[in-house]
């Protein structure tokens, strides 16, 4: 009796190993086929806060494989760099983030983050430049333009970006005016000179307003909005050439 206990007890010890060596096995071959798989198929995913994207699938692809023998299609996937293909999207401008993965079916995609345009410099001695949030220069779409503020002046003929600290002024009043309604509709551009000092361009009117620097900017837009909706519409509009609130608790008309 004794025995057969422990003969049944070895054949149950006997069953474990060689189910565990089974799996074993699987998962090692399941392995090697996932490693040996070659890509079917690359997709371009595109997303961002754009109305129309900045860049194409087209370019996208042409920044994975510039060459043919660049291209995944065909390989198995552990010749595949991925961070190289990142890489390579990423020397695009227009691109805030890439990221590269593949599934189970020998599918990769490629998942792209544009940027999204805050503002855009124009100027008469370089090519034009799409601002960021964070004050990146990124260049322009050939594709789709942007609406947004425009950003002209001195003060960008001698930048290469406005990351430092000394543009944040400039930055923040981009962010100020394209955050609320009313002045995103009222303002068009900003002209802003060697020193960061800043005069706003209206849709409507005439007049030019003296802002100043990119400092105490919700009290400025408190006195020129009373402004815009008490005393301008009853004036006329081209009643006055230059508004200022360059100076603290002053608003100037002339």
């Amino acid at each position: 009796m004794i025995a057969l206990k422990s003969l049944l007890k070895f054949k149950k010890w006997i069953w474990f190993v060689v189910l565990a060596c089974l799996s074993l096995s699987l998962v090692v071959f399941a392995k090697n086929i996932h490693r040996l798989q070659k890509c079917k198929k690359i997709n371009v995913e595109i997303v961002g806060n754009n109305e129309n994207r900045l860049i194409t699938p087209q370019e996208i692809y042409s920044l994975i494989a510039p060459t043919i023998v660049d291209s995944p299609e065909g390989k198995p996937f552990e010749r595949i760099n991925f961070k190289k293909i990142e890489n390579r999207v990423r020397a695009n401008r227009l691109v805030k983030n890439c990221q590269v993965h593949r599934d189970l079916s020998g599918e990769l995609t490629v998942d792209i983050e544009e940027h999204t345009p805050i503002a855009r410099i124009v100027s008469n001695n370089k090519p034009d430049d799409y601002v960021t949030e964070s004050g990146e220069l990124i260049g322009v779409s050939p594709h789709y333009t942007v609406r947004t503020l425009l950003l002209s002046g001195s003060y960008f003929e001698q930048s290469q970006s406005l990351k430092e600290p000394k543009s944040k002024p400039i930055i923040d009043l981009i962010k100020a005016i394209n955050e609320d309604a009313f002045w995103k509709a009222q303002i068009s551009q900003l002209v802003v000179e060697s020193d960061g000092g800043i005069t706003l361009v209206p849709e409507i009117g005439n007049h030019q307003i003296e802002f100043g620097m990119g400092i105490e900017i919700e009290a400025k837009f408190k006195k020129l909005k009373i402004l815009y909706k008490e005393i301008l519409p009853s004036k006329g509009w081209d009643k006055y050439k230059k508004i200022s609130v360059k100076y603290r608790n002053q608003i100037v008309c002339e």
